[in-house]
């Protein structure tokens, strides 16, 4: 159960509440993670907006993907749940793929070496080698392109985050997918 209760349009402070309704518009519902960023309309219209504002050099399903694997690499249940789920309604993502993912990889081959750098980055926190930058430059991603990568990988930590302090309840009808991450991390102690 989500630590504070998550607002509804109605209930949602006025400035948060344009933000509710375009998701709703967009996606057919408001996720329970901006419905529980709402209690700070900042927080929520900074999220937003960087959400918005992101990734289109990379593409809906390169973003997705990433999305996916950052949320295997936190630990985050809800967010591996809500991208798995909007990966294969909206881009139609393969469920092949998406476990592809979860551990850095793809199906596609350039996609796979986006997520191969993206698990890099993620997983060292940053501190990569010479040869994962140039790996990705090689295999057809512009700077542009991979400091959109990078932007993507900083978004989902950033929700990440949120989620697994306020352990941010399940949308309705989502089929829930937990992470390894609590059986790696075991195995790695």
């Amino acid at each position: 159960m989500t630590l504070i209760p998550l607002h509804t349009k109605e209930t949602a402070p006025e400035q948060a509440k344009p933000i509710l309704e375009r998701y709703e518009k967009n996606i057919g519902l408001i996720p329970n993670l901006f419905r529980l960023l709402a209690h700070s309309p900042d927080a929520l219209k900074g999220v937003a907006d960087l959400h918005a504002g992101l990734g289109r050099s990379l593409g809906a399903r390169t973003r997705e993907r990433i999305h996916i694997m950052t949320a295997e690499v936190n630990g985050c249940d809800y967010c591996l749940t809500t991208h798995t789920y909007l990966a294969g309604k909206f881009t139609k993502l393969t469920p092949e793929d998406m476990e592809l993912n979860r551990k850095g990889h793809s199906t596609d081959p350039k996609a796979d070496a986006a997520l191969q750098f993206a698990y890099k980055v993620a997983k060292s926190r940053g501190h990569i080698e010479a040869a994962d930058f140039e790996a990705v430059r090689a295999a057809g991603y512009t700077d542009a392109q991979i400091v959109d990568i990078v932007a993507e990988i900083a978004f989902s930590f950033t929700t990440n985050l949120f989620d697994n302090t306020f352990k941010t309840d399940f949308d309705t009808g989502f089929p829930v997918l937990h992470t390894h991450y609590n059986e790696l991390e075991g195995a790695a102690k």
